[in-house]
């Protein structure tokens, strides 16, 4: 037997062929010779085109994408400084050793 899966929204999320009969209020019943309603909406026993929206980038998530690349590149510049003040230390108590 073939079924839609509707979600919440009565959306078609999937069309599948099933071993047996199922009742559950998210799967709709097909005919063999329907065409797919993947995407469509089932409305009062039919089934809807549905608008799709186009979804854009807001420039608030390119700014934050940028902020994060610059707190990435500051973190990288105090871990170097960081590794630059170890080996010094490094070089101090080696000469220190030496001395003795």
């Amino acid at each position: 037997m073939r079924y839609a899966q509707i979600n919440v929204n009565g959306v078609c999320i999937a069309d599948s062929y099933l071993s047996g009969e199922i009742e559950a209020e998210d799967m709709i019943l097909l005919t063999e010779e329907e065409a797919s309603p993947l995407g469509k909406k089932y409305v009062n026993g039919m089934w809807q085109e549905v608008e799709r929206r186009k979804v854009e980038v807001p420039e608030t998530d390119t700014e934050m994408l940028m902020q994060c690349l610059t707190d990435i590149e500051l973190e990288n510049i105090e871990a170097q400084q960081e590794r630059q003040m170890l080996a010094q230390q490094i070089s101090d108590l080696e000469l220190a050793i030496l001395e003795k």
